[in-house]
């Protein structure tokens, strides 16, 4: 589904501006910023603490950079709705239910248990990855894999958005250098988003309570306030998510290390029992559906046997 970007959704339809739904997601969201271990039977709360002693002169390990898309947020239903669940991430979670990327590389490298990190917040700009990226590489200095998901908290939906995606692929560039300078032999993945605006409203509109959450007047509303579907604004909407796609595989082609996956996370197909309550976020069983899709990319990507 296009999980986070439901997010924003709500926005264009005029419930909430932009800001303050970016703003929602963060505050819950200020104590986000964490590693976490995972794989084995029994993982360490502090991975960085107990990791395993290994030569640094070789990449090993994961770190992921981004926003809710990458913390499992709301995944966790005995906690409160919008409150990050980093063991259910998709790409570094320890949950056996999600078997994440992370728990599938330790199944191939043993070694590698221990070292993650996982430094995305939610409600993030493409301009805080800089910043996650460095964090993140004190903790995994010369990690295998960086994960990097972004774009959605970046939408704005109200015409304006290619006035700014050359900003955004600047962005996305300077976390690159970033990266690249301090770990040239890590291999770096872009994700594209999850889904299509068109199977997010065909799955969604089989619940009258969901689409009353999202509709509204706004360019990327994908129903009308009667509840009909816009079938325009869908089209605007995919047009705007595969123009910051676009840029950032555009960006990501002039760094040798860096690879996009292809679209794969955009054959995702949305169903609403596995979006949690805010629509905004994947359930445990969508966070192990898009670890499942981006497992193949991953294993090309490390040319794993």
């Amino acid at each position: 589904m296009l999980a986070a970007l439901l997010f924003f959704l709500t926005a264009c339809a005029g419930k909430i501006s932009t800001q303050a739904a970016a703003a929602a997601t963060q505050q819950p969201q200020a104590t986000a910023i964490a590693t976490q271990a995972a794989a084995a039977p029994t993982v360490p709360p502090q991975p960085n603490a107990t990791a395993t002693m290994v030569d640094t002169r070789k990449p090993l390990g994961i770190i992921a950079i981004g926003h809710s898309g990458l913390t499992g947020e709301s995944s966790d239903t005995t906690r409160l709705p919008g409150m990050p669940a980093l063991e259910n991430s998709w790409a570094t979670g320890n949950s056996s239910k999600v078997n994440s990327v992370y728990k599938r590389l330790a199944a191939v490298y043993p070694e590698i248990v221990g070292h993650v990190a996982n430094e995305a917040v939610g409600g993030s700009l493409v301009t805080d990855l800089a910043d996650q990226a460095r964090a993140a590489l004190q903790k995994v200095p010369n990690p295998q894999l960086v994960i990097i998901k972004t774009i959605d908290n970046d939408i704005r939906c109200d015409g304006s958005d290619q006035n700014f995606i050359k900003g955004f692929g600047n962005a996305v560039a300077e976390a690159l250098d970033v990266i690249v300078k301090a770990s040239p032999d890590s291999k770096i993945l872009i994700v594209s988003q999850p889904g299509r605006p068109a199977t997010n409203a065909a799955a969604t509109a089989v619940d009258p309570n969901a689409v009353a959450k999202i509709e509204g007047t706004g360019i990327c509303a994908m129903f009308n306030p009667d509840g009909s579907m816009n079938k325009e604004h869908i089209a605007t909407l995919t047009g705007i998510i595969e123009s910051y796609e676009a840029e950032q595989t555009r960006v990501c082609s002039l760094v040798p290390q860096c690879k996009t996956d292809g679209g794969a996370f955009a054959t995702y197909i949305d169903d609403i029992s596995r979006m949690t309550p805010d629509l905004g976020h994947l359930t445990v069983e969508g966070q192990a559906r898009l670890a499942e899709i981006i497992w193949p990319v991953v294993s090309n990507l490390l040319a794993l046997k």
